[in-house]
């Protein structure tokens, strides 16, 4: 390296910056074929968030110097910032094939998989990473939250404790172990483990942010507002904590404010952005014009959302849906006047040739923003989705054989590690007073892996309970069976969306602190006129709640 570059490259390790630029462009200047000045001005421009210019940099770099493997990492790692992970992947593994011991590579690499949904494949890579490196907090870091992204709470809070116990105080570390630590239902260590460094380090954006969660999941929610306003006061751009404020002001029915807060989420890192050519539906008129509305989140919201649908399409001049494939025919039915596509989550579209012109698009959680600002603009009557009628008749025929007594389903599982499935699910022993009744005919509705907690029901019931695994794994058939299903008594799980869309009584065993769609206090849902909320009067003890719904069902 010459020696001009060797000094700004030590500027950018001492954190100048703009030192290290200005530098860097006088030798360009002069010396405008030098590979190495283009590239290091590149990392200077990326460490101050100037990523387009960066990327440019980088592939001057490239041009100058095609088999420079460390400019195409870093022009990778541009890509990512900029959100074009796609881009990155072909990139990366190019030099990976050339230098496989490169650390950064194997990190960047699993960056980029991550951000396109393919975690299995992102975690050998930063494995690798902590491999090369096995000292490096950073990679740790990456690999723990790839690992809660796996539903691996556990691992992820063991790499985290390890890469602690090198730098004990480091903030990104702390930050997310508490974001762990609660997802595992362990509010109580989240808060001590980040208050101290709120405390430390008053203008640390994401400890703050973490802090609102934690207190939230206290029951704290003036002290939650709080720490939200204050992290906004800091970071007034930051689309990952106005979505986190959003979310707090829905559970407290605040729609207009919430809402509009809730559009952060399109900034946030974990955006819900898709990569479709067309521009953002705002708050103009949409008659005679066409809208795509893509899927956002899980099974759960996209039904919740496609409560919206009617509304967009008695405005809209057309409307074309896409939806999770499992969703396809049962929406289908239930929204003749949209055209609807089932399609997985890629970046790729093929069937978007079908779909013909399109003038604009909204993410379907931004529907509400138009159409929900007010508890009165919710639906009164329950019911949008439309079963299939043969299906139905087929399942009340099911349902008579069993015999005598009202047929009832149940869920006692709901969500993943990541949306605090601890603190939402009910063991079968807990079920006991429930399952009790032996007047009742109990059907399965549980997702999921469902056979060693049947055979632990059976036991405590002594009396069979029925599961036909066919009409659980597929939403429009597990519509079928609830609308011919007496009633069902779920906890917290995409069971209660199916449900009461549908129309069905669903009675909900409702965590003390449940995620924002149940809102904080209350009986019903706004979304759901015929679903009844029981909640927690302590967290963890759910005795209360299910002697009341074995004495109501």
């Amino acid at each position: 390296m010459a020696p001009r570059c060797l000094l700004a490259d030590v500027y950018l390790e001492q954190g100048d910056h703009l030192r290290a630029e200005n530098l860097l462009r006088e030798i360009i200047a002069t010396t405008p074929s030098d590979a190495q000045a283009h590239e290091l001005l590149g990392r200077a421009l990326r460490r101050r968030g100037a990523a387009q210019e960066a990327a440019r940099a980088f592939h001057r770099a490239i041009e100058l110097d095609w088999h420079g493997h460390s400019a195409r990492s870093e022009l990778a790692a541009a890509l990512i910032e900029l959100g074009r992970p796609q881009e990155a992947i072909p990139l990366l593994h190019w030099v990976l094939k050339r230098v496989p011991e490169l650390a950064s590579a194997h990190l960047n690499c699993g960056m980029a998989l991550q951000e396109t949904g393919r975690l299995d494949q992102a975690l050998p890579c930063f494995e690798r990473a902590c491999a090369l490196e096995p000292e490096n907090i950073g990679h740790m870091n990456h690999l723990a939250m790839c690992l809660r992204g796996l539903d691996r709470h556990e691992d992820s809070v063991r790499e985290l404790e390890r890469a602690l116990a090198l730098v004990h105080d480091e903030p990104s570390t702390i930050t997310n172990l508490a974001l762990v630590l609660r997802e595992l239902g362990r509010a109580e260590l989240a808060h001590a483990a980040v208050a101290p460094l709120v405390a430390r380090q008053p203008d640390h954006v994401p400890a703050r942010a973490a802090m609102a969660l934690v207190l939230q999941d206290l029951g704290d929610y003036p002290g939650a507002r709080a720490q939200y306003d204050l992290a906004l006061d800091l970071a007034p751009r930051s689309g990952a904590v106005r979505l986190g404020r959003a979310l707090l002001r829905l559970a407290q029915s605040d729609f207009a404010e919430g809402w509009d807060d809730y559009e952060g989420r399109l900034d946030s890192p974990e955006s819900p952005r898709r990569g479709f050519p067309y521009p953002d539906w705002q708050d103009g008129a949409i008659a005679g014009r066409t809208i795509l509305v893509y899927a956002e989140q899980g099974l759960g919201d996209e039904i919740m959302f496609a409560s919206c649908l009617p509304d967009l399409i008695a405005e809209a001049g057309r409307v074309v849906v896409e939806c999770d494939p499992r969703l396809a025919s049962l929406f289908q039915r239930s929204f003749p006047g949209a055209s609807v596509y089932g399609a997985p989550r890629t970046w790729e579209h093929p069937w978007l040739a079908e779909a013909g012109a399109i003038d604009v698009q909204a993410a379907a959680g931004s529907l509400p923003r138009h159409y929900r600002r007010a508890i009165a603009r919710f639906p009164a009557l329950g019911g949008y989705l439309r079963p299939d009628v043969a299906r139905v008749s087929h399942y009340r025929t099911r349902l008579a054989a069993l015999g005598q007594g009202r047929k009832i389903g149940i869920a006692w599982r709901g969500g993943m590690m990541r949306t605090r499935q601890s603190v939402r699910s009910i063991s079968p022993e807990g079920l006991a007073p429930l399952i009790a009744r032996r007047d009742l005919h109990y059907v399965s509705v549980q997702h999921g892996p469902v056979e060693a907690d049947l055979a632990r029901i059976r036991a405590l019931r002594g009396a069979p309970i029925t599961h036909w695994p066919e009409a659980v794994s597929d939403p429009d058939e597990a519509a079928a069976l609830m609308t011919a299903l007496d009633a069902v008594v779920t906890v917290c799980s995409s069971v209660v969306h199916l449900g009461g869309a549908l129309g069905a009584r669903v009675i909900t065993m409702v965590p003390a602190t449940p995620e924002w769609r149940y809102l904080n206090s209350g009986t019903r849902m706004p979304w759901y006129p015929t679903v009844e909320l029981m909640r927690q009067d302590r967290p963890g003890d759910w005795t209360t709640v299910v002697n009341a719904v074995a004495g109501l069902i």
